[in-house]
């Protein structure tokens, strides 16, 4: 459905992804029905129409990845894959009423708050207007793919992929393949690819930590159970559990530590028999510092004779291939770049400028950051999910999500109650959050290594240090002092 020039709105939500849907659902359900989700892609999903490279699945158990009102009892397998969740949240909309409000194809290029008006003017690149109230970004951390910054990247006369943006019809069967990079997504979607190419290099900058991944089909006792809410309910929060004993891992010295370093160094010399492959494997950073990678078939993947693990740095990309720094040369037919996501700005394609006209670019010059991840000062009726410090190394972020809509709902009650224009979150509490945050972050694991956690300026700006019930218990319920209300034109 195409957008009118212009038109008028109680509130308007940027991003169809798992965030976006989830403040829909709470909207429908609280009574407001005047409002918009705009999403770029041609579909909902997110993240989750995006990853559609061989071998994608989400990174933690699946019943730790549905919302808490509305359990999955389909999944197929303990870790679902990628189809599955985005069937899943098609689902959910459907079921929730969603589809009338959402509108596809419509990329999103300026955000300015009107101060008279008290409203945001949303601008769309086929030149339709929004005014809305209320404006939610639910864009994510994981949006916008990072590219190598390789000289003569764009010199690469074969088909380039990017783990973010697959293109499913380059045949990959027979030919000569290279993937940069050998996180998360690459070690999903290395061993499929090594399976079906000719040859297979992989290139590496550094080893990653990688874990057993406790994965299996799901039986039919298992479905039959998964209808049954309160199983259904122990399951979710069992695994949830379960991944925040995971997260204390990551402190020095305690037992789960060396429980998970035992697991790794004994499944990399189970899996690995070469000595020197797997002396290359070996990561050089503190485990936790970047987000562990849990796979069985990684290691064989690379172990495999048609598959080449290349440790020299990269110097350019050329037409035929990659030169690599000692000056050896990788003749390919298929180049992937399995390097992430630009998480260090955050919609930065978007000139979004608030009360004084100030662009939100420029608010996050060190670095992004909020009030818990929603609320920036200055950018009044302005709230983001999965915003800056809402990432997580362990768990899932759907509680996350959650706790933050329900933070969203309640500061907008507050101010429609109040009989008030806006609200705004105070200088003061953001800046002083901030702080403690970035106290926290400071001396943990995470501050030890260069990771997509941390921008430019080393300042970890996706991380949030706790487990989930600590920003749940923080989030859910926002303190009156946090936010002050606009009565008049400020």
């Amino acid at each position: 459905m195409e957008l009118p020039r212009e038109s008028r709105h109680r509130l308007v939500v940027l991003g169809a992804g798992m965030s976006g849907l989830c403040m829909g659902v709470r909207l429908k359900r609280s009574g407001i029905d005047d409002f918009l989700i705009l999403e770029k892609q041609a579909g909902l999903g997110g993240t989750w129409w995006d990853t559609r490279y061989p071998g994608a699945q989400v990174d933690v158990p699946a019943p730790a990845y549905a919302f808490s009102f509305a359990p999955n009892p389909d999944w197929s397998r303990r870790f679902a894959t990628a189809a599955e969740i985005q069937r899943y949240q098609q689902a959910l909309a459907e079921r929730e009423g969603l589809l009338p409000h959402l509108r596809f194809g419509q990329t999103l290029v300026a955000a300015h708050w009107d101060t008279v008006a008290a409203e945001w003017r949303l601008h769309t690149a086929a030149g339709a207007v929004l005014r809305a109230r209320w404006f939610v970004c639910s864009t994510g951390p994981l949006s916008p793919p990072r590219w190598p910054e390789f000289p003569g990247l764009d010199s690469f006369a074969g088909p380039r992929l990017h783990s973010a943006r697959w293109d499913e019809t380059v045949p990959i069967e027979g030919r000569r393949v290279g993937v940069i990079g050998t996180a998360s997504s690459a070690a999903q979607l290395i061993p499929p690819l090594a399976e079906r190419a000719a040859s297979l290099t992989v290139f590496q900058r550094s080893a990653n930590w990688v874990l057993p991944r406790l994965d299996r089909r799901y039986r039919t006792t298992d479905r039959w159970l998964a209808r049954r809410p309160l199983w259904a309910g122990l399951a979710r929060q069992g695994w949830i559990g379960l991944l925040e004993q995971v997260r204390k891992g990551f402190d020095a010295g305690h037992p789960v530590r060396y429980l998970l370093l035992a697991l790794a160094h004994g499944l990399r010399h189970w899996q690995v028999r070469d000595p020197v492959l797997r002396a290359a494997l070996a990561p050089q950073y503190p485990l936790g510092c970047k987000r562990l990678i849990f796979s069985n078939n990684y290691y064989p993947a690379l172990a495999r004779p048609n598959v080449r693990l290349e440790t020299t740095p990269i110097a350019a990309v050329q037409a035929g291939g990659l030169r690599l720094a000692d000056g050896r040369e990788h003749a390919l037919d298929v180049l992937v770049c399995a390097t992430g996501f630009d998480t260090g700005r955050p919609l930065s394609a978007i000139s979004i400028r608030g009360r004084d006209g100030r662009g939100l670019d420029a608010a996050w010059a060190d670095g992004a950051q909020a009030h818990h991840g929603i609320s920036v000062a200055g950018f009044p009726n302005l709230f983001l999910l999965l915003g800056p410090n809402t990432a997580t190394g362990h768990t899932s972020t759907l509680p996350f999500i959650e706790a933050a809509v329900e933070h969203i709902l309640a500061c907008m009650a507050r101010t429609e109650a109040a009989g008030a224009r806006a609200i705004e979150v105070e200088a003061e509490a953001m800046a002083a959050h901030n702080a403690a945050l970035q106290a926290r972050l400071a001396g943990s694991v995470w501050s030890q290594c260069q990771s997509w956690y941390r921008a430019a300026n080393g300042r970890i700006v996706a991380l949030f240090p706790g487990g989930s019930a600590d920003y749940v218990a923080a989030v859910r319920v926002p303190r009156t002092t946090d936010y002050r209300l606009h009565r008049d034109q400020e």
